[in-house]
Formats: structure tokens, sequence, C-alpha cells
């Protein structure tokens, strides 16, 4: 957790010297145990961080959540974002849920999609949507009915709820216990155990997994690792994304124009701040009295740099936008696309360093030609 709260530090900072706070229009909560009690509502986007979360009551907007321990049993009139160590939805969200965490459960009604990643992931919901999951042991349990497809990668998984459109699994091994109206695709070692009181009415497809002979426990350790580190990646620069556009719409997308409008010259300047800044503020602190500011500029330089993926992904939604003329409502999630690549490119040996490189030169010289032209 000292990690997810290092991020949410950066992220102050962030908001507190770059967003003006007449644009803070969310409610902001943190502490060691955070309560909302039954019958309290919260009527504006909400932050909600600490040990241990539990929100008894309704919230009317888009949820951010992070905590070791995470109860919700009231109403989230909104999407619902999660990250801790141990998450328990009970109540009703009237949206997507994404959660990512070691051991999720989720038992609530949820309006729209549901994206969950942990150890062990178990659904026991309602949806009108879709389900995309990941893990080492999926669970989607009896109670569980999801109107559209869903699709699982881990290690074990257990269908033996009701599934309205197709299922798509990739899993060491797979049991079906319950309903599936549509497609059965799997790819897994062996075939697929399907018990008496299990139905799939459409066409079920397998393809066979060979395991390699150098294949161990700590490789599949490895790659699962990987496979988090990814998720983090995308989910921590999802929430900053996300609480920064809520505050100034327009201001990633100023970023973003500023990039695309002088690639090179951006490229260039910042290569040159990412050598001078350090410089600057070593030479602030030889003066004593410029010490302050120079851990400011520190400050500023660091969130800088962590948030240079996300201008570089908001970039490149902006451009493929441009090119193929698409409305505006479907930049977010080209912005995603972009930020899912880039984020899977990071792991890569070589190719990830060297991704690392132009990311950084590229958000750093956006940030350096936006301050040095105007206000962002």
């Amino acid at each position: 957790m000292s990690k997810v709260k290092f991020i949410f530090a950066l992220l102050f900072l962030f908001i507190l010297f770059v967003v003006p706070l007449s644009h803070v229009l969310a409610e902001s909560i943190s502490g060691d145990n955070i309560v909302i009690e039954s019958g309290e509502t919260l009527d504006s986007t909400s932050f909600l961080s600490g040990e241990n979360v539990r929100v008894d009551g309704d919230i009317n907007g888009t949820t951010f959540v992070t905590a070791g321990y995470i109860e919700i049993n009231g109403t989230i009139d909104g999407d619902l974002f999660v990250m801790g160590q141990s998450t328990v939805i009970n109540g009703q969200v009237n949206g997507s849920v994404f959660i990512a965490g070691q051991d999720v459960t989720l038992n609530c009604v949820v309006e729209n999609s549901i994206y969950l990643a942990g150890a062990t992931v178990r659904v026991n919901s309602q949806t009108e949507g879709s389900s995309f999951l990941a893990g080492q042991n999926i669970f989607i349990d009896k109670e569980a009915v999801i109107k559209k497809d869903v699709f699982v990668g881990g290690a074990s998984v257990y269908q033996n709820g009701v599934i309205n459109g197709d299922l798509t699994s990739s899993s060491d091994s797979l049991t079906i216990g319950g309903e599936i109206d549509g497609n059965l695709t799997y790819s897994s070692q062996k075939q697929a155990d399907l018990t008496e009181n299990s139905q799939v009415r459409g066409e079920t497809t397998w393809r066979k997994i060979e395991r390699q002979p150098t294949e161990d426990t700590s490789t599949a350790l490895f790659t699962m690792a990987v496979l988090y580190k990814v998720l983090f990646s995308i989910g921590t620069a999802l929430v900053i994304w996300l609480l920064v556009h809520l505050l100034r719409p327009t201001f990633w997308v100023k970023l973003a124009t500023k990039l695309l409008q002088s690639p090179l010259k951006t490229l260039g300047f910042g290569a040159i701040a990412i050598i001078v800044i350090p410089l600057l503020a070593i030479l602030l602190m030889l003066t004593v009295i410029g010490i302050p500011l120079s851990f400011i500029v520190l400050m500023l330089y660091g969130i800088t740099l962590y948030v240079s993926k996300i201008i570089v992904s908001v970039s490149i939604g902006v451009w493929i936008q441009e090119r193929l003329q698409w409305p505006s409502t479907r930049l977010f999630w080209l912005f995603l696309l972009a930020l899912t690549i880039v984020s899977a490119l990071g792991v890569i040996p070589i190719v990830g360093m060297i991704t690392g490189v132009v990311t950084l030169l590229f958000g750093m010289g956006a940030v350096t030609l936006s301050i040095s032209s105007e206000r962002i």
C-alpha cells in the first residue's frame, strides 16, 4: 500500500501546484479508517483512501477507493474504481466497476460492465454488461447473471452462474457447472470439466495448450507479476487522468495538442528540460534562500516525469481521432488503447527502456512548452 500512497501524494502535489483550487468539485476523504454511515450521502465525485474503507451510505458520482480492506454496501451512482488488498462489494453500482487487488468479491448489482483483476476473483453479481476477469483463481458463482459476454484469463476458472452471451476463456483448467447461452471458446491444457447441470447452448471450441518442458511455477509467477505490474500501471494512470479531467476537462488535450503541433520541438525541449531542471534545482539549493523553491521544482519535475505516459497516450488518442475524423466521445477509448499499449511495451526488455525514454522526453517537452508559452 505504500506505493499507492506515494502515487496519491504525488497526485495531490500535482493538483496543488497546477490545478486551480476553484476547480475542485470533488469530495476527498482520507484517514486510517474511513466509514460512510448508512443514511449518509456524498453528492459529488468522491476519492476515499485509508487503511480500511467501508461505505454503507450512498455516493452520487464516480467513486475512487484505495485501501487495504474495502467494503461497499451502499449505492454508487456512477462508475466505481477500486484498488486494495481485499475488496468486497455488496451494494449497487449504477455504472461500471473497475477493481484491482489480491482478493476481490463482487456481490452487487452492476448496471454496466465489470473489470476485475486479482489473485482470487469471485463474481456473484447481476450485470447488464460484459465482464472481463483476470486472476489466479476465478469463480463465477451460482447467483451470478451476466447479460452479455464474459472474457476470462487465469489459472483455474469455475463458471457456475448464468451467462447470456459468450464465454471466452484462457486458463490451465476450466470447470462449467452453470449456463452459457452463447458460444464457449476456451484454451486450456485439458478439456473443460462440464458437470451434469451445465448447459452450453452455442458452439464449443477448444484449443489445447501444450505445456512447455521448461515451464515451472517460477515462470508462471513471473508472468503473473508482470501482468499485475501492467494492470497497476494502467489503473493508477487512469485514476490520475480521470481526476484531473474532472477538475479541468481540457488539461490533457491542451498538452497533447502542444505535443502534436511540433513533435520534434517538443522532443528537443524535453531533452533540455530533463537535464537543465535538476541542475537548476541544485543551484537553488546552493543559495540557501532558494532551498524551498528547489524542493518545489524537484517535486513538480518528478510529477511531470510520472504523468508523461498519460500525456503521450492522450496525444496518440488525439492523433488517431483527428486522422479518422472520429467524434470526441471516442477519445477516451483511444486514450485507453494507447495507454494499454504503452504500459505493455514498458515491461519488455530494451523496448521498455526505449519507450520509457521517448515517453519522458515527449511528456516533459509538452509541459515545458505549455508553461513557457501560456498557462495550461
